[in-house]
């Protein structure tokens, strides 16, 4: 992993990313607060909707990020001002029609729809239990011959997720970076899952997989220059901010 330019923006997943191992959460959550005003911009990216991802960073004991991404790069939110960015939201109704992708969906067999609590308008979620390549390029092309856009994002052998072309966690990155200013390549983005795949590929960006990343997301990278952590979660997360100079190297006492 290249160090590159100043890290501006840390784009990271949550859940089995920098949420999973109580300990590293207290490292993390104690020397994120500790850098003050030198700290990069934060920004969770996750499948979870906003308000769900909110509960889980106060009872998990991460820091407050600077914007949350919801619902699988559907939803932004910019938690200084408590707005959600609609102007985000509203390149994604090209080319949607959520009742007619659910109709579909709901057809094939052995799917079944989370719960209500993770679906909203830009965002059909599903399980899907050990699908294999030629089950969701069934999938595919049976929203193709419908004239249906839609993406369709499968991670953890388990959970599917459609949503529109225009919609995944690496798209809502970009607009965000393009909004403030921030190049790509000033970025450095952590996940440890496939729906974390669009994150790794934005072109510029630097990458962080967690020891514990699946497979899935590790073959998605495998051309990038990605670095895959030997620790674990938050742990994994701080093992690489540390070669990228964003953090210092822990102080260890000659005593």
């Amino acid at each position: 992993m290249r160090r590159g330019k100043k890290v501006r923006l840390v784009c990271s997943d949550i859940d089995g990313t920098v949420l999973g191992e109580p300990d590293s959460v207290v490292e993390f959550r104690k020397i994120w607060d500790g850098m003050g005003s030198e700290r990069p911009v934060l920004m969770y990216n996750t499948g979870r909707l906003l308000e769900d991802a909110k509960r889980v960073i106060r009872e998990g004991g991460l820091p407050m990020p600077d914007y949350f991404v919801g619902g699988v790069g559907t939803m932004v939110e910019e938690v200084a001002s408590g707005e959600v960015l609609t102007e985000y939201s509203q390149v994604l109704d090209q080319n949607w029609e959520r009742a007619r992708v659910h109709e579909i969906v709901s057809g094939f067999e052995g799917i079944t729809p989370q719960a209500d609590e993770q679906q909203h308008e830009w965002k059909s979620s599903w399980f899907w239990q050990e699908a294999s390549a030629a089950d969701l390029e069934r999938l595919k092309s049976s929203l193709a011959n419908a004239g249906l856009e839609a993406q369709v994002i499968y991670s953890s052998a388990r959970d599917l997720d459609l949503l529109p072309m225009t919609a995944n966690k690496g798209n809502a990155l970009r607009w965000i970076c393009e909004r403030l200013g921030i190049g790509l390549d000033e970025v450095v983005v952590c996940g440890d899952t496939g729906n974390d795949s669009s994150m790794f590929l934005v072109p510029g960006v630097r990458g962080i997989a967690v020891g514990n990343a699946e497979a899935e997301l590790l073959e998605a990278i495998a051309g990038t220059d990605a670095h895959h952590s030997k620790r674990i979660c938050a742990a994994g997360v701080l093992e690489g901010l540390r070669l990228l100079d964003v953090i210092e190297e822990p102080h260890i006492s000659d005593s």
